[in-house]
């Protein structure tokens, strides 16, 4: 997987466009929102069954949320970068498996493969309440799949 590098434009979060609040903080709120999602061990289905869960508290720039899934243990880490997007990295017995980096123009929260131009709709999308991912897997280089792939809680 090459570099990391963020998308080519600044990151959009609502709270910036409608209240004003600096990126760094949108970028920490980030982090700590998706954090809370997964404070208690959810169970997720798709085109990926497993439990995820955040054992870490996030400080603000970093969080780590683990989870084991019929395609191995793994952890996603999110981290504030210098650009104000927030990183994450995910990663499966140690192996990277995809990199995306996230904003929150709206409802929705989008992300992006590495140095993406940012236009349009992101290529990832996670629901307002984190109930569902989808990956159009190929905008990410270095992704195995043809297609979307998604997970959503087993609630949803």
């Amino acid at each position: 997987m090459n570099d990391a590098s963020p998308p080519l434009r600044a990151p959009h979060y609502i709270d910036n466009e409608s209240h004003g609040w600096p990126l760094a903080d949108c970028a920490r709120g980030l982090i700590g929102q998706l954090s809370s999602w997964v404070r208690d061990p959810v169970e997720f289905r798709g085109d990926a069954r497993g439990r995820i869960w955040s054992t870490t508290r996030a400080d603000g720039d970093n969080a780590k949320l683990f989870f084991k899934s019929e395609h191995g243990d793994g952890v996603i880490e999110l981290q504030r970068h210098e650009s104000n997007w927030v990183r994450a990295e995910l990663r499966i017995t140690g192996e990277l498996k995809l990199r995306a980096w996230l904003e929150d123009p709206y409802e929705e929260k989008e992300f992006w493969p590495d140095a993406a131009d940012g236009a349009d709709e992101g290529p990832g999308r996670i629901s307002k309440r984190g109930a569902w991912l989808q990956v159009d897997a190929r905008r990410f280089p270095g992704v195995s799949g043809d297609k979307y792939w998604s997970v959503s809680d087993t609630y949803w």
